[in-house]
């Protein structure tokens, strides 16, 4: 089985010998406003992935960043996550940018049927 990957984990501030990025570096102001809201909603949402005891801080702005992960089956990432996409323009990488647009367009392109 293919274990999920870990995705919206940030290097704490001074931090040089973490593996995980700094968000400041994802920045992008210009990112297009509907695929950027599309992406934060896909990452606002999820499967309930597990739950712990404590915080994290957001990198810019010091918020409390929940205390969940969820996942979609191949990734895991923290409920912060859309925080920092919807409020810091964090700009996640084009793969995983690509799977929230087509889900919403697949979503989107469903009829509903009536009671």
């Amino acid at each position: 089985m293919t274990p999920l990957s870990l995705i919206g984990y940030w290097r704490a501030e001074g931090d040089s010998t973490s593996g995980y990025p700094d968000p400041h570096d994802w920045v992008d102001t210009e990112w297009d406003e509907d695929e950027r809201d599309a992406t934060g909603f896909y990452f606002a949402t999820g499967t309930l992935f597990r739950t712990f005891m404590g915080y994290s801080p957001c990198r810019f702005c010091g918020m409390d960043n929940g205390a969940v992960e969820y996942t979609d089956s191949t990734y895991v990432w923290p409920d912060g996550l859309a925080h920092y996409i919807y409020d810091h323009a964090v700009r996640l990488p084009e793969e995983l940018v690509r799977p929230a647009r087509e889900r919403l367009d697949t979503v989107e392109g469903r009829d509903v049927a009536p009671d």
